[in-house]
């Protein structure tokens, strides 16, 4: 299952259409979002041949967080691969397992101080306070998630959810919509 969903995702990466004109202001944070969503494909399957299933899930997750905060922005033309499958559990290898928890929990932790660390950067009364809500919104709720199936015990879901989450945070930080106030060291700017 992670390496279907990592070839849907690199397929969707590859295939991504920036569609605000070259000549804009927004053609950075566009060209930005895709470059971040095909590395992160690129790495998952790095992470696989490599006999790292964990790193390649939450990889493939992190990443199509950032094309579907793209899309999401309207600065990409993709189909989105939305949220990662679950039932992720039964393709980590039980040598993995002290490694996929180690790494879940963290992601967890930093997840919840990444949320806690930024602010929507933006007036409520002008018009990309609403794109911060969205985002702030979509991280919350892709965490609540996650850390209910961490609850549940099924921490490849879970860790999937925190990654996918962190897409959009880290994403929504690079474009500009949200602002570091705290902790900059959780963020990929």
């Amino acid at each position: 299952m992670i390496e279907e969903y990592g070839k849907t995702f690199f397929e969707k990466a590859e295939m991504v259409e920036i569609v605000v004109p070259d000549n804009t202001w927004l053609v950075r944070a566009a060209t930005d979002v895709v470059e971040m969503s095909q590395a992160y494909a690129s790495d998952g399957f790095v992470f696989l041949a490599n006999n790292d299933e964990v790193n390649a899930l939450a990889s493939f997750a992190y990443g199509n967080g950032w094309l579907d905060t793209g899309v999401k922005a309207g600065l990409l033309a993709s189909i989105s691969t939305g949220v990662p499958p679950l039932g992720c559990t039964q393709d980590i290898p039980e040598n993995l397992s002290d490694h996929l928890k180690e790494k879940t929990f963290r992601y967890e932790r930093m997840l919840s101080s990444a949320l806690a660390s930024v602010c929507i950067n933006s007036e409520p009364e002008l018009p990309l306070y609403p794109a911060g809500e969205e985002l702030c919104r979509i991280t919350r709720l892709h965490y609540t998630e996650g850390t209910s199936e961490i609850q549940r015990d099924n921490l490849a879901d879970g860790l999937a959810l925190l990654s996918y989450a962190y897409g959009w945070i880290d994403a929504g930080v690079r474009t500009g919509i949200l602002k570091v106030v705290r902790n900059p060291e959780l963020f990929t700017v």
